[in-house]
């Protein structure tokens, strides 16, 4: 499994490449860094075309809107599934036809949708914007009165502010996608992918009215949102065969590629190559302990897993989250020779192959490097929504589990001191991961392009 993976790319909200050479059609890849794992995996798809001479262009939802705004939405997610989790549940499990009755009915959402939106909109309120950004200002000014509308009554539609958000929601909605439309018309594109249900839905609303290049939709997690479902979306690239909907009524348009992941995924080093390559102990136990760009919570697992008995050696990565690090600094003097703080890494895939178990969120993304690379994922947090999808996968195949604070050092003990097992549950990770998604995913787009300018000249 020898190989020399490249350097993935930097993660920019908006980037633009061009391969000028025998260019074979224009990629626009729409994406949302809300959630990070969006945007690796376009980035990663994005590689994949510019390796097959197409131009690509990489499109964050979030930059075509006002930079103020944007700082208080993230705010108001992260504050969202970080205090409100059962909030954030019952907001992701509304289903696309509840989305639509929003987005599209004149009579308003159900009650319950009305009391998750009026609570969203407080939350918001005790946001402060660090800009107020120059680009699409009256965006600032449609959120505030977003969030500064009139008392909540769930009793009435009428007369309480809630029309006045409804409203305000659909046209922000019409604005995003006018101005999708304008991006996209500029690039003249032959071809979009959304990595991202939000742009998905957008873009799929225009086909056959303003656009009719052929559209991807590629969900990054292990199970598929309704609002995913849209009628302008050619094809879905999913995650793994199990995770295809009972109920899917047109199996022709999903296939099954993998998440896309960058190319260093696609032959991983063995282990014993990767822990030489970070200086590890050849033989020693190694738990990977990951926390995303916030870092959240490494800290305490670090903590929890230095009190137990097992001797490993646990490599931690806070990510930008000073006091977290701040706290793993602490800790290393209790613990020599047995905790590593490391920074974020673009090669990801060494770390994950030097370990023997990892502990992190249960993103997508995050799940498919993990299993592309042979290892167990638990955790100790799970966000509810799509990464409830994730937990379930995991849980189901046996190759990790959402796992309480208080059991976790007991676990990761019973499973790294279990030779036998842990070499199943690695082999079932490794049976299970997919490594060449954005290849698959590039050379489905590559398909549907030509296939579109066979029927463009079929008809002149």
């Amino acid at each position: 499994m020898r190989s020399q993976p490249g350097t993935p790319p930097s993660a920019p909200l908006t980037s633009v490449s061009h391969a000028q050479p025998r260019l074979q059609g224009r990629v626009l890849i729409l994406t949302s860094g809300l959630g990070f794992g969006h945007v690796r995996a376009a980035q990663a798809i994005e590689a994949a075309f510019l390796q097959r001479q197409v131009a690509v262009r990489v499109v964050d939802l979030w930059s075509l809107i006002n930079s103020g705004a944007v700082s208080i939405i993230h705010q108001t997610y992260l504050q969202l599934v970080q205090e409100y989790p059962t909030l954030y549940e019952r907001l992701y499990q509304l289903d696309e036809r509840t989305w639509r009755q929003i987005l599209e009915s004149e009579s308003g959402p159900p009650p319950d949708v009305m009391e998750v939106l009026e609570l969203i909109s407080q939350i918001a309120s005790n946001s402060v914007a660090e800009s107020g950004g120059a680009q699409y200002p009256t965006d600032r000014l449609l959120l505030s009165m977003l969030y500064t509308s009139l008392p909540y009554d769930r009793t009435s539609l009428g007369g309480n502010g809630i029309r006045a958000r409804l409203a305000l929601i659909k046209w922000s909605w019409l604005r995003m996608r006018k101005r999708l439309i304008t991006m996209a018309s500029g690039f003249a594109p032959d071809l979009i992918i959304s990595t991202q249900m939000i742009p998905a839905a957008m873009i799929a609303s225009l086909r056959d009215r303003q656009m009719s290049m052929p559209h991807i939709g590629v969900p990054t997690d292990y199970g598929v949102h309704d609002f995913w479902r849209q009628p302008g979306i050619d094809r879905y690239c999913i995650a793994h065969e199990s995770v295809i909907p009972d109920d899917a009524s047109d199996h022709s348009r999903l296939v099954t590629t993998g998440v896309p992941l960058m190319a260093a995924f696609s032959q991983p080093l063995s282990q014993r190559e990767a822990r030489a390559q970070l200086r590890l102990h050849p033989d020693r136990k190694m738990v990977l302990i990951l926390g995303g760009g916030l870092g959240l919570s490494v800290d305490a697992i670090a903590g929890r897993l230095l009190e137990g008995a097992a001797e490993a050696t646990l490599v931690v990565m806070p990510g930008r989250n000073a006091v977290a690090r701040s706290a793993l600094t602490r800790q290393l003097s209790a613990a020599p020779g047995r905790l590593q703080i490391c920074s974020w890494t673009d090669r990801m895939d060494i770390y994950m192959r030097a370990a023997d178990v990892v502990v992190g969120k249960p993103g997508g993304v995050s799940v498919a490097e993990v299993l592309a690379c042979g290892r167990p994922l638990f955790a100790t947090r799970s966000l509810g929504g799509q990464e409830g999808f994730n937990v379930r996968f995991l849980e189901q195949h046996g190759v990790g589990a959402l796992v309480r604070d208080e059991d976790l050092a007991a676990r990761i003990e019973r499973a790294i001191s279990d030779p036998r097992g842990l070499a199943d549950m690695q082999q079932r990770a490794w049976e299970l991961g997919k490594r060449d998604g954005a290849a698959s995913v590039a050379e489905l787009g590559l398909d549907l392009m030509a296939s579109q300018r066979r029927t463009a000249r079929g008809l002149q």
